[in-house]
C-alpha cells in the first residue's frame, strides 16, 4: 500500500496520457511534451503545475497579461492546470483539499488521484471522470523525483 512517505518530495512531470478515444484531445490542449511539477511537502502542503511545453507567450507586455487578446488569453488557460493544498494518502488515493487554483471552480473542492509506483519509481497519478456525454474517461500523469 502507498504511503505518504512514498510520495513525498518534488516531481518532474514524464509523460501524460488517456483513455485511447481520448487521447487526441489531450494532444490537441497539451500538445505531445507536456511539462509540470508536483510539491508534494512532508508537512501535508501540495503545489501542482502542469501544461503545454510549446506554450508561447501572451503578446503584450510581458510582465503583465491585460492587454493580450481574450482569445491568447484563453489558450493559455485552456494549456495549463495549477493548484494547491493540503493532501493526504487514502486507500491508494492522492486527495487534495484544493484552496488555490488557476480554476476558480476547483477551490473549496477535493482533487482526487489514484497512486501507482511503477516498479522503476515512476510516480503514476490517475484521475478518471465521466464527461457530460457519458464516457468514462482515465488521465494519466507520470512523474520522476526531481533530482
Amino acid at each position: 500500500m502507498i504511503t505518504a512517505n512514498d510520495v513525498a518530495g518534488t516531481w518532474l512531470l514524464v509523460e501524460r496520457g488517456a483513455s485511447e478515444a481520448q487521447m487526441p484531445a489531450l494532444l490537441e490542449r497539451y500538445g505531445d511534451k507536456s511539462e509540470g511539477v508536483v510539491v508534494l511537502s512532508p508537512d501535508g502542503w501540495m503545489c501542482a503545475a502542469l501544461g503545454r511545453g510549446d506554450r508561447e507567450g501572451l503578446p503584450g507586455n510581458p510582465e503583465w497579461h491585460a492587454d493580450a487578446p481574450d482569445d491568447a488569453r484563453l489558450a493559455a488557460f485552456d494549456s495549463f492546470v495549477s493548484y494547491a493544498g493540503r493532501w493526504r494518502i487514502e486507500d491508494g488515493r492522492l486527495i487534495t483539499n484544493v484552496e488555490f487554483a488557476l480554476n476558480p471552480g476547483w477551490v473549496g473542492g477535493e482533487q482526487i488521484r489514484d497512486v501507482e509506483m511503477l516498479a522503476d519509481g515512476t510516480l503514476r497519478l490517475v484521475v478518471t471522470r465521466t464527461w457530460p456525454n457519458g464516457e468514462k474517461v482515465s488521465v494519466w500523469v507520470d512523474w520522476r523525483r526531481a533530482d
